[in-house]
């Protein structure tokens, strides 16, 4: 079994990232409305999932609140999360040892429920 390490990290959310800028769906809420700078946000975006998979403490952040705000400026949909996992379940394997493709994509989908609550508006 192949060791996950951090180039492996950084390749996923390198090419996941490259993914979502020109996404139909996702590319204009990161791009425009969020108005992601990504030579800064990649590194980061590289300690959050060193944190979360190799345990690194790296990411001192607060990536939820983060993301509740950008949800009170758009109207964030279940469909936005859909295609986030859709095109993240793609790119894991590609770039991934198979464990741990297996188990990112398990935390990337708890991860993403958790956003999908502060970030989705319920409609009454």
């Amino acid at each position: 079994m192949t060791e996950l390490t951090k180039a492996h990290i950084e390749k996923l959310v390198i090419h996941f990232y490259q993914r979502v800028q020109k996404d139909d769906v996702l590319g204009p809420i990161f791009n425009n409305t969020a108005q992601v700078d990504w030579e800064h946000h990649i590194p980061l975006l590289c300690k959050f999932w060193n944190n979360i998979m190799l345990k690194t403490n790296e990411y001192h952040g607060n990536a939820y609140m983060k993301h509740v705000l950008i949800g009170q400026q758009v109207d964030i949909q279940d469909a936005h999360f859909s295609r986030w996992l859709a095109l993240f379940q793609e790119e894991a394997p590609k770039h991934l040892p198979p464990e741990a493709a297996k188990e990112i994509i398990e935390k990337a989908t708890l991860i993403a429920q958790s956003l999908k609550y502060g970030m989705v508006k319920e409609s009454h």
